[in-house]
C-alpha cells in the first residue's frame, strides 16, 4: 500500500514509545495507580497530537493518523489500567535446545514470565504490545491451531485454551513446508481477487471520489436510478477489497515469520503462531450476523474490546437473562461502539469530506441487527420452522441488514479514498482482460 511511512511515523510513534517504555520498566510506571492514570494520559495526549490538522493527502496515511492512535489508546488502556503485565502474563517460548527432555517435541515449550535481562524484556513488551491476537500468550483463552505440545504447557498451567476444530484430536502442528506451500497459494488466490477488486472500482466513479469533492457516498448513492442492485455490488466488492487487502498482508507477514524459522524469530516462526484471520461461509450462512461477527470477520482487535467491556460492564457467564438481555445487548453495542471509534478517527484524520460520526453509527448499530438475527432465530426454533426455511430466513435477514447499515462503512471508506490506494505493483487482470 502507498503509505507515507516517514510522516506516519513521526505522527503516530510517541503513543506506543511511552508505553513499551513503561511496560519495560515498571517498577516505575507501574508503581501506584496514579503513575498508570498519568502515562495512559501522556498516550491520550499523544492520540491528540496525532489528530491535528496536516497536509497529507495519501488517503491510507491520513486514515492511520487517526485509526492508530485510537487503537493505541484502547491496547494502553488494557496495558496500564485494567492489568499489571509483569505481573498477569506469561509467553510461550521455546527452550534452548541443550535443555530439552527425553520428551522431545513435547518438551520443547515453557512459559516465559517477565523476563529480568533487559534484551528479552524488551522482545516480551514488544510481543505483548504488537500480539493483538494474544497467539501463545497466557491470557488469551482461545488459541486456534496450537499443537499438543504448547497445549501441554497450558494445561500444566492450569489453563483451559481452546483450540478450533475438535478439542480431542492430536495435533503435532503443521510442518513448516507444508505451511509455506499453503501460504503462497494463498497469496497467490488473494492477488488475483485483489486484482480483480481494483480493477472494478478504478471503473468505477464512486470509488474515485476527487479529494475536493463535496459529494456524499454514505448509502451507496449515486447510482443512477438508486438501483438496488447497485448498491449490493459496490458494498460486496468494498468489502471483498478489505477482506483480501487484510489477507494478503496476513499471508506476507506469516511466509516471512515461518521463512525465517524459529532458529531466527522463536515461536514467532513456527506454523501456529499464524493462523488464518477469517472464519468459514457455514458461520454466515447458518448463523447469519452472530456468526459474521463472532467467527467469520477477523478477530485482530477481539480481546482487547471484550476487555474492556466486561471491566465496564461485568456479569456473571452463567447468568444467561443477562448474557443475552438488555446489558447483553449494551456490552455488544459498547464493543461495536470501540472499533466504530477507531475507524472514525481515520475517518476524521482525512482531508476529504467524511462522515465519521455516520461511520461510526455504521459499526454501532450492529449489535441492534445481531441481536434481531438472534431473536429470530429463537423464534423459529421455538416455531419449529424446518431447517432449510430458517437457514431462508437467516440469509435473507443478514442480507438486508447489510443492504441497509454496509453502505454507511464502505461508503465513507470510499469517501476517504482508501479503495484508490495504490497496493498492487503489477497487475495481472489488465494485461489479460482490458
Amino acid at each position: 500500500m502507498d503509505i507515507q511511512l516517514g510522516p506516519l511515523i513521526k505522527r503516530t510513534i510517541w503513543g506506543p514509545g511511552i508505553l513499551f517504555t513503561a511496560l519495560i520498566f515498571p517498577k516505575i510506571f507501574y508503581a501506584s495507580y496514579a503513575s498508570r492514570i498519568l502515562t495512559f494520559v501522556a498516550v491520550a495526549a499523544s492520540a491528540v497530537w496525532a489528530l491535528q490538522p496536516h497536509d497529507i493527502d495519501n488517503p491510507a496515511t491520513s486514515y492511520l493518523f487517526g485509526f492508530a492512535p485510537c487503537w493505541t489508546l484502547i491496547v494502553a488502556a488494557v496495558l496500564l489500567l485494567l492489568s499489571t503485565p509483569a505481573r498477569d502474563f506469561r509467553r510461550i517460548r521455546r527452550k534452548d535446545e541443550a535443555s530439552v527432555g527425553e520428551g522431545g517435541t513435547e518438551e520443547l515449550y515453557e512459559w516465559e514470565p517477565f523476563p529480568e535481562q533487559m534484551s528479552r524484556r524488551c522482545w516480551w513488551a514488544l510481543d505483548l504490545m504488537v500480539n493483538w491476537r494474544g497467539l501463545g500468550w497466557s491470557y488469551q483463552r482461545r488459541q486456534h491451531f496450537i499443537p499438543d505440545a504448547v497445549k501441554k504447557v497450558y494445561d500444566e498451567a492450569g489453563i483451559n485454551v481452546k483450540r478450533d476444530g475438535s478439542q480431542d484430536e492430536k495435533r503435532c502442528g503443521q510442518t513448516r513446508s507444508s505451511f509455506l506451500v499453503q501460504q503462497s497459494w494463498y497469496f497467490v488466490v488473494d492477488y488475483v481477487l485483489l486484482d480483480l477488486c481494483i480493477y472494478f472500482m478504478d471503473r468505477d466513479p464512486w470509488f474515485n471520489r476527487p479529494l475536493g469533492s463535496d459529494q456524499r457516498l454514505l448509502f451507496g448513492y449515486p447510482s443512477g436510478n438508486y438501483d438496488v442492485l447497485v448498491r449490493v455490488y459496490r458494498v460486496f466488492v468494498g468489502t471483498l477489497a478489505t477482506y483480501t487487502v487484510m489477507d494478503v498482508a496476513h499471508v506476507v507477514l506469516a511466509l516471512v515469520c515461518v521463512g525465517l524459522g524459529p532458529r531466527n524469530l522463536g515461536t514467532l516462526g513456527e506454523p501456529w503462531q499464524h493462523p488464518p484471520l477469517w472464519g468459514t461461509l457455514d458461520d454466515l450462512f447458518h448463523r447469519g450476523l452472530p456468526g459474521f461477527w463472532g467467527n467469520f470477520w477477523h478477530d485482530l482487535f477481539r480481546f482487547q474490546f471484550l476487555t474492556i467491556t466486561r471491566k465496564l460492564l461485568p456479569f456473571s457467564a452463567k447468568d444467561k437473562s443477562s448474557a443475552h438481555g438488555f446489558r447483553g445487548l449494551l456490552a455488544m453495542t459498547l464493543v461495536f461502539a470501540l472499533s466504530g471509534s477507531m475507524h472514525a478517527a481515520g475517518s476524521y484524520a482525512e482531508l476529504r469530506e467524511t462522515a465519521p460520526l455516520w461511520l461510526f453509527a455504521g459499526f454501532a448499530v450492529q449489535s441492534i441487527g445481531v441481536a434481531a438475527q438472534e431473536m429470530i432465530t429463537m423464534l423459529m426454533v421455538e416455531g419449529k420452522v424446518g431447517p432449510g426455511a430458517r437457514q431462508v430466513v437467516t440469509i435473507a435477514f443478514w442480507w438486508f441488514w447489510g443492504w441497509l447499515t454496509a453502505p454507511m462503512v464502505i461508503g465513507d471508506m470510499a469517501a476517504c479514498g482508501l479503495f484508490q490506494s495504490k497496493v498492487m505493483p503489477y497487475s495481472i487482470v489488465n494485461l489479460v482482460w482490458k
